[in-house]
């Protein structure tokens, strides 16, 4: 599997450092279906995630994560990208501050959560939301004990 990171602005320094990290999150949460192909992260801005709401979610507003599985098709090698995950880093920021743990933990959770989308998990209901961020705090305490999400 490939995990593609592209940042739409300058590379925040707590980010850059954590580059490996952030793969590895994304790559433990979307397991061996997605080992084929490669997934793209884009951390982006207010602006970029709105755009992307707006544009294919038809919600104008700010949001925290969103991810696009792409139409199955039979994988081959790693260049096929079977998904996107969008990550909005001023929003990350807020949740941080707002849920009392540091920025790079609420990043890794938003990537998390957004690869377990990708994988096929859903949180339309509190109590599949409530599965999800089990399973969130299950691989961050595996790859990063010292950020686990203050739920």
């Amino acid at each position: 599997m490939a995990v593609n990171i592209f940042f739409t602005g300058k590379i925040p320094a707590e980010a850059a450092e954590s580059l490996p990290l952030l793969e590895e999150a994304a790559e433990t949460a979307l397991g061996a279906e997605f080992r084929k192909g490669t997934v793209n992260i884009i951390y982006t801005g207010d602006k970029g995630i709105r755009k992307i709401n707006r544009e294919f979610l038809n919600r104008d507003r700010v949001t925290d994560v969103i991810a696009f599985n792409y139409p199955p098709v039979p994988v081959k090698d790693k260049s096929i990208v079977m998904g996107e995950i969008y990550v909005c880093l001023p929003q990350a920021k807020r949740q941080a501050r707002a849920m009392g743990h540091s920025w790079l933990t609420e990043i890794l959770t938003l990537t998390v959560h957004g690869s377990l989308h990708l994988a096929g998990m859903d949180d339309s209901t509190q109590e599949l939301r409530d599965g999800m961020n089990r399973k969130t705090t299950r691989i961050i305490k595996k790859i990063a004990p010292g950020n686990i999400p203050n739920w």
